[in-house]
């Protein structure tokens, strides 16, 4: 069951216009901006409108509004005079909630008589709506107790929670959540919800748990994803995450499908503004920020966070200060980064002194728990939850650091030094170079046919493949080689290295390693031995099953050989962990989870 099939979690019933004047064009003008609106709500899930032949059946009855109300099954009306005079519209809205008829809020809109501005009046309204009727139910919801709550009540709830921004509150916000899970259990935003929570603390408080957030996260926003493909706020999150890591043309594809599920929805186009910035499409990014504002204009103070990051990266640094000195201080843990990068590059040093201290007090206490930052920690953290797509955009951001007064190397890492931490376990191919990463260590390793073998055991960890499968041999009557060439040749590299191991311990006086070298060497002779034929070239077997377990044995022993040489504590891992024979498996002692 997909959330699309289900009604939406709050109701209002949309009344006629009352139209101020004579002119049938009027009426007609009025009831075409009504159904803008009807439009313009379906743009969010979590609403929904009282379909119109309802709602006039109804209002004929000459009910008063709680009545109204209750006739139609909704807990809020809107109501609304249209007035044309020559080329101008005016607009009068206001939202009644019942019983009671407590007015919750009102607007009033000008205009020229133009289609352009009907749509942008509209999309106003529903944002004001939208936010004026999730205020009304949390402020009833706080009042009862959690069992009490409805699905999209605990999703109120939990997401007041995560606004917090604490450790704390984003576990407060997942009690939520999960209460709405039960509740409902396709209800797709709870799962967003559990994500969010965990996006918090992966991008903004627990450096140390990184990996395990992002993947909690991911995995939330996919579960998501499956109850309903078309929630912008999903795809807004996977986007996030694939662009932290720095999956850019993915996240790129999220981007746009989150931007025409919901392109008046300001609490999406917000984050785009930011997210779009990242992708090297500031301009863009800062369009949407503006629109946001536009449509929320008594907006959340993290709203100006956001609407600073374009700024800083297009260069207009008075106005990035601007917008971000609005924001609450010390609700985002880098945004006062921002602020110092746009003091410095405007030469106003001493501001930019302070808003650095300010965001390397918040770095100890929210992402270090206390503790004093590494070398160049600040910086690389920085550049990790900043992912600018272009290099430019990165060295632009830490060169403002930098002349601001935080300490640290702004180059980035060669393909043979180790990336900066942390990293997520690696082991993907890219063109003809694997990167594999782990314990937040990373070495690239040219193309063999075992890392391909062990690739595919990464990806089920726990389950036995057949050696027939991974060699994919099927039954060939030519018979394949036993070992191929680039083994052979690493088992006689051994047997050289050996050699001269056995020396060595024989000459200090080591028999116990000695010994145990003599055995290596003995063990290896013999495999050579008979995997091997005249001239020394490889020997071919007749059964398939024999073929593949004996082909692929030798490719991943010599995947991992090749692997301990470059990432010993990798080589480890594998050793430990992979098994073969007929049937290979991946079992680590304790869960390890791969990017693939």
């Amino acid at each position: 069951m997909s959330a699309m099939s289900q009604a939406p979690s709050v109701t209002l019933a949309l009344l006629p216009f009352e139209v101020l004047s004579e002119e049938p064009a009027d009426t007609r003008l009025a009831t075409g901006f009504g159904h803008d609106l009807i439009t313009e709500f379906a743009r969010f899930p979590s609403l929904g409108v009282i379909a119109a032949d309802s709602v006039s059946a109804a209002a004929g009855e000459g009910l008063d509004d709680a009545a109204l109300a209750e006739r139609l099954g909704t807990r809020f009306l809107m109501k609304g005079s249209f007035r044309r005079w020559e080329n101008e519209l005016r607009i009068n809205v206001h939202l009644l909630e019942a019983p009671g008829g407590r007015h919750v809020w009102a607007g009033r809109y000008d205009g020229a008589d133009l289609p352009a501005v009907h749509d942008d009046i509209a999309a106003k309204i529903v944002n004001a709506l939208a936010n004026q009727m999730d205020r009304s139910l949390l402020q009833s919801a706080r009042r009862r107790h959690l069992t009490t709550l409805e699905a999209y009540e605990c999703w109120l709830r939990g997401m007041e929670c995560l606004q917090r921004g604490t450790s704390d509150s984003d576990e407060d916000g997942r009690e939520f959540f999960r209460r709405a899970m039960e509740l409902d259990p396709h209800y797709a935003r709870a799962h967003v919800g559990v994500s969010l929570s965990h996006f918090n603390e992966w991008s903004c408080q627990t450096w140390g748990k990184w990996e395990e957030k992002e993947n909690l996260a991911y995995d939330a926003a996919i579960q998501a994803e499956a109850l309903d493909p078309d929630d912008a706020v999903t795809q807004l999150i996977l986007g996030r995450i694939e662009q932290y890591r720095r999956q850019f043309d993915r996240a790129d594809h999220r981007f746009e499908r989150a931007l025409s599920l919901a392109p008046n929805d300001a609490h999406i186009l917000i984050q785009l503004c930011g997210s779009l910035t990242y992708q090297g499409k500031a301009a863009l990014g800062w369009e949407l920020g503006q629109r946001a504002l536009e449509l929320n204009p008594i907006c959340p103070g993290w709203y100006f966070n956001y609407a600073a990051i374009p700024l800083v990266a297009m260069k207009r640094y008075e106005e990035c200060l601007e917008y971000a000195i609005k924001a609450p201080p010390r609700q985002v843990v880098d945004a006062p980064a921002f602020m110092a990068v746009a003091a410095a590059y405007l030469g106003r040093t001493e501001d930019a002194r302070k808003f650095l201290s300010e965001y390397q007090e918040d770095f100890t206490n929210r992402i270090c728990c206390g503790r004093d930052p590494g070398p160049d920690e600040m910086l690389r953290w920085t550049l990790h939850v900043n992912p600018f797509r272009h290099e430019e955009d990165s060295r632009h951001l830490a060169e403002g650091l930098r002349k601001a007064g935080l300490e640290g190397s702004i180059n980035r890492p060669t393909a043979k030094e180790p990336m900066p931490w942390p990293i997520a376990n690696i082991f993907r191919k890219e063109g003809k170079i694997w990167t594999l990463s782990y314990e937040h260590q990373v070495v690239p390793l040219p193309d063999m046919r075992g890392l391909h073998d062990l690739a595919r055991l990464l990806a089920r960890p726990g389950e036995e493949l057949a050696s027939s499968e991974l060699a994919a041999v099927g039954l060939q009557a030519s018979g394949m080689e036993m070992a191929d060439s680039q083994a052979l040749k690493a088992y006689r590299e051994r047997l050289r290295e050996i050699e001269e191991e056995i020396e060595t311990a024989s000459t200090g006086g080591d028999d116990t390693r000695a010994t145990a070298l003599e055995e290596e060497r003995e063990t290896i002779l013999k495999e050579v031995k008979r995997v091997t034929g005249l001239g020394g070239k490889t020997r071919k077997t007749g059964d398939a099953g024999e073929r593949a377990r004996s082909a692929v044995t030798w490719r991943i022993r010599h995947g991992i050989r090749k692997i301990s040489e470059v990432h010993p504590a990798l080589g480890s891992h594998l050793a430990n962990s992979v098994r073969t024979g007929a049937f290979c498996s991946y079992s680590p002692e304790k869960l390890t989870s791969w990017q693939l």
